[in-house]
């Protein structure tokens, strides 16, 4: 890949984090005892409901699939053109990455979660909390910091991409 593709930087930026956080996800399920098609129904149950999400088989696993990668497509790009409009974020890539790390990790566990149909209502934070430290963690190394170093080795620093 060539410097300064905006479209192959943020490609290659949403693949990596949505490839690491999904495997996360799986690994944490599976050590919980939780199927993975069962986990994939829980994210489309954010869209569907759990009912719905929980009868449709293969199908709402696959949505639920596509849209951990929709919504990770979606952190990306905010990502991407936010360091179009402020340049230190491309400049400083690990404490960019970090803070976008922690940045995602409150909006999803904050807001996104907690407004769709299956978070918890409100969320409780316990920073000594096993689930919280390595969620916080899986934030900022697995997506935060993977976003920000793509962007920063592939995007063009000027703002010039083609």
């Amino acid at each position: 890949m060539r410097k300064g593709s905006a479209l192959h930087a943020v490609g290659l930026a949403w693949l990596v984090a949505g490839c690491l956080d999904i495997s996360s996800a799986f690994v944490i399920w599976m050590t919980k005892g939780v199927p993975l098609g069962r986990g994939l129904h829980g994210i489309s149950a954010a869209l569907l409901g759990r009912d719905v999400s929980y009868q449709g088989g293969s199908t709402t696993v696959a949505l639920g699939l596509a849209l951990h990668f929709f919504i990770m497509l979606c952190w990306t790009l905010a990502f991407y053109l936010a360091s179009r409009l402020l340049p230190f974020l491309q400049r400083r890539p690990i404490p960019s990455g970090i803070a976008w790390g922690l940045i995602v990790y409150l909006i999803m566990y904050w807001e996104v979660v907690p407004r769709s149909r299956i978070g918890p209502r409100p969320h409780s934070f316990n920073i000594s909390a096993t689930s919280d430290l390595t969620a916080i963690l899986i934030h900022i190394c697995l997506i935060g910091l993977p976003i920000a170093l793509i962007v920063s080795r592939f995007a063009s620093p000027t703002g010039t991409d083609s």
